[in-house]
C-alpha cells in the first residue's frame, strides 16, 4: 500500500501540464521568429545540426525531473503487509476510566489526557504482548480486543473521550468483569489488567470482581489519576471555551478527589501494585517493569508492517533525468557517445541516493520537527509533542527538537516537564544565544509555576549569555518583585498564625467558665420542659382509639398502592 507523508505537495503536479503548454508556445514562437528573418532552406544550411526534437526531449526531461522531485518532497511511504511472526508475551487489558470526573485538571493537562498519554507510552515499551483496551464509566465497553498491532491501538487510544460511554457514573467492577470475559482462552498466557482511574467508584461490586480475577490468576495493577485535594470539572463548549464547572443537584460546584483506598485494595487483593499518577511522573515505567517480570508465553500472530519512507527512489530518478538533460545538446549526432562516458558517474549518484547516508536519515528528523512546528502553529500542541518525540527517538541529541518539545509542554501548561526539558536543552546547546533563549524560556516556565527564586536565577543566567536581552531583564525585575511579595506574604501568614494561636489559647482558658454556664442553662431548660409536660392534659381514651383505627386504615391503603407501583431503577446521585 502506498501513501504520502505530505500529500498537500502533490497539488504542485498540476503545474506540470501548464509548463508543458508554456514550452510548446515558446517553441512555436521561436520558430515563427526565426522564419520571419531567414528562409527555411537557409536555416538548414546555416544550422545543419539544430533539431526541434532534441529541444522537446530536453524540455520533457526537465518536466519529468520536476514531477519526480515533487513526488520525493511528498514523501512516499510503502508498507502495511501482514506477516506471521512468533512472539513471546502476556495478555494485557487496559481499563481506562472515561467518566466525566476524568476531565478534572488537577493533573495537567487533564486526568484523561494524562491517562491516554501514559497508556500510549506503555504501548511503545511493549514487545510481543497482546494488548486490549476497555473504556468504562457507568458501563464498560471493549474499545479494541487483544492485538499486537500497537500502531492501530495507539490510534484508538488517541480518539478516546468522555463521550465514549454514554452511561454516567463509574463502575470499576464492571470493567474488570468484562476484561476477564474478553481474555483469549486459546493459549495459557499470563494475564494482567491495568486499571487507570480516579477511584471514585459509584456503583457495582468491585471487590467481587477482584476476587474473580484472583481466582483466575489475573493480576490487577492500578494507576490513580488525580490529587487527594481534587479539583472542579470544567465544562467546555464546541469551540473549546470553558463555560462553567460541573454542578450537583443543589447547584454547587462539584469537587472530585482521588480515592486511593479503592484502587489500593484492588491492587493488593489481586497481587498487583498501586501507583499514583502525577503530571511529570514515570508510574507507567514502574508498571512496565513489573509486567516485564511476568512469565512469557510463545504464540504466533499476524503483524502489520509499518510504513517505510521511499522518497529516495523518485529523487534518484529526478537526478538522473537532470543529468541526462545536462549531457544532451540541441545538436544532432554523437549524443549517446557522450552519455556512455557519464554512465558510471550516474550510477554512483543513484547508489548514493538509494542508499542514504546518515545525513539523509537526519532529514527524517527535520521532517518530524517541521511537521511538529506546523501543527504547533495551529494550536495542536499534543500532536506537536508527538512529532518532536519522534524526532528525538531518531536523534536524541537534536537540540532543536528538545527546545521545541519544551515549548509544546509549556503551551499545555505542563510546567514541570517544560522546565525539565529547557534545563536539558540549555545544557546540550553550544551556541550562546541559543542557550540564552532556552534559559529565558526556563525562567518563564518557572515563573508560571510560581517558583520565583528559581525563575530569577534562570533569567540572570540568560542575561550573562545575552546581556542585550531587554525582555529577560524586564522579566527578571518582575520575578524579583514577585519573590519579595511572596516573602512578605509568608511573613504575614506566620504572624497571622501566631495571632490565631494566641486567640485559641485564650479561648481554652475561658472555655471551663463558659461550659459551666452552659450546663446550668441546659439543666434549667430541662426542668422547665418537664414541668410543661406534666401540666399537659392526657388524651381521652375514646379519641386515642379513633386515631389508632384511622392509622390502621391508612396503612392498608398504602400497602395496596405499593403493590400496584412498578419497579423503578435506583438513581445514581453522582453522575460524574
Amino acid at each position: 500500500m502506498l501513501r504520502f507523508g505530505y500529500p498537500e505537495y502533490l497539488w504542485l503536479l498540476l503545474a506540470i501540464p501548464a509548463l508543458a503548454v508554456a514550452f510548446g508556445v515558446i517553441n512555436v514562437m521561436r520558430r515563427r521568429q526565426l522564419h520571419r528573418f531567414v528562409a527555411e532552406s537557409l536555416v538548414r544550411q546555416l544550422a545543419p545540426d539544430a533539431g526541434l526534437a532534441k529541444r522537446i526531449l530536453k524540455q520533457g526531461l526537465v518536466l519529468g525531473a520536476l514531477a519526480f522531485l515533487i513526488l520525493a518532497i511528498a514523501d512516499p511511504l510503502v508498507g502495511t503487509r501482514l506477516e506471521d511472526v512468533k512472539r513471546e508475551g502476556i495478555d494485557l487489558f487496559v481499563a481506562m476510566d472515561v467518566s466525566l470526573s476524568m476531565k478534572a485538571e488537577d493533573i495537567r493537562p487533564s486526568r484523561l489526557e494524562k491517562a491516554k498519554r501514559d497508556v500510549s507510552e506503555l504501548l511503545k515499551k511493549l514487545s510481543g504482548d497482546r494488548v486490549g483496551l476497555i473504556v468504562f464509566a457507568g458501563d464498560a465497553f471493549v474499545q479494541f480486543p487483544l492485538t499486537t498491532d500497537y500502531s492501530a491501538a495507539d490510534l484508538f487510544i488517541s480518539a478516546v473521550d468522555v463521550d465514549a460511554v454514554p452511561v454516567p457514573g463509574t463502575m470499576i467492577g464492571s470493567a474488570i468483569e468484562l476484561a476477564l470475559k474478553s481474555f483469549s482462552t486459546d493459549l495459557p498466557t499470563q494475564k494482567a489488567i491495568v486499571v487507570v482511574s480516579d477511584g471514585e467508584n459509584t456503583e457495582g461490586d468491585v471487590m467481587g470482581a477482584v476476587e474473580d480475577a484472583k481466582k483466575a490468576g489475573v493480576r490487577i495493577y492500578s494507576v490513580g489519576m488525580g490529587t487527594p485535594e481534587g479539583g472542579p470539572i470544567p465544562i467546555y463548549d464546541q469551540n473549546g471555551v470553558r463555560t462553567d464547572y460541573k454542578r450537583d443537584q443543589s447547584g454547587n460546584i462539584v469537587l472530585t478527589k482521588l480515592d486511593e483506598s479503592t484502587l489500593q485494595q484492588i491492587a493488593a487483593a489481586s497481587g498487583g501494585s498501586y501507583h499514583r499518577g502525577t503530571s511529570a511522573g514515570n508510574e507507567i515505567d514502574d508498571i512496565f517493569k513489573e509486567l516485564a517480570s511476568l512469565q512469557k508465553t510463545e504464540f504466533s500472530a499476524k503483524q502489520v508492517t509499518g510504513f517505510e519512507p521511499r522518497y529516495q527512489y523518485p529523487l534518484a530518478i529526478a537526478l538522473l533525468l537532470l543529468i541526462i538533460d545536462l549531457l544532451l545538446t540541441e545538436r544532432r549526432g554523437r549524443t549517446f557517445t557522450k552519455l556512455q562516458r557519464f554512465i558510471p558517474s550516474a550510477g554512483l549518484v543513484l547508489a548514493a541516493v538509494l542508499i542514504p547516508p546518515d545525513s539523509l536519515r537526519a532529514q527524517t528528523v527535520r521532517s518530524h520537527v517541521a511537521e511538529g512546528n506546523r501543527v504547533y502553529e495551529k494550536g495542536r500542541y499534543t500532536d506537536a509533542e508527538v512529532e518532536y518525540k519522534k524526532a528525538l527517538q531518531k536523534n536524541p541529541k537534536s537540540t532543536e527538537a528538545q527546545f521545541d518539545l519544551g515549548n509544546a509542554y509549556y503551551k499545555q501548561q505542563r510546567f514541570d516537564e517544560a522546565a525539565k526539558q529547557y534545563g536539558m536543552t540549555a545544557t546540550d546547546m553550544k551556541d550562546a544565544k541559543e542557550k540564552a533563549a532556552s534559559l529565558y524560556n526556563l525562567g518563564n516556565t518557572l515563573y508560571r509555576a510560581n517558583q520565583y527564586a528559581e525563575s530569577a536565577k534562570a533569567y540572570k543566567a540568560a542575561l550573562r549569555l545575552n546581556p542585550g536581552d531587554d525582555d529577560a531583564r524586564y522579566n527578571l525585575l518582575m520575578a524579583l518583585d514577585k519573590l519579595k511579595q511572596q516573602k512578605q506574604d509568608q511573613k504575614q501568614q506566620k504572624q497571622d498564625q501566631k495571632n490565631q494561636q494566641k486567640k485559641q489559647d485564650q479561648q481554652k482558658q475561658n472555655q471551663p467558665q463558659q461550659q459551666n454556664q452552659q450546663q446550668q442553662k441546659n439543666e434549667q431548660s430541662k426542668q422547665d420542659q418537664l414541668r410543661q409536660q406534666q401540666q399537659k392534659q392526657q388524651m381521652p381514651k375514646d379519641e386515642a382509639e379513633r386515631i389508632l383505627e384511622a392509622m390502621k386504615n391508612n396503612e392498608r391503603d398504602v400497602q395496596k398502592q405499593l403493590h400496584k407501583r412498578p419497579a423503578v431503577r435506583a438513581k445514581v446521585d453522582k453522575d460524574w
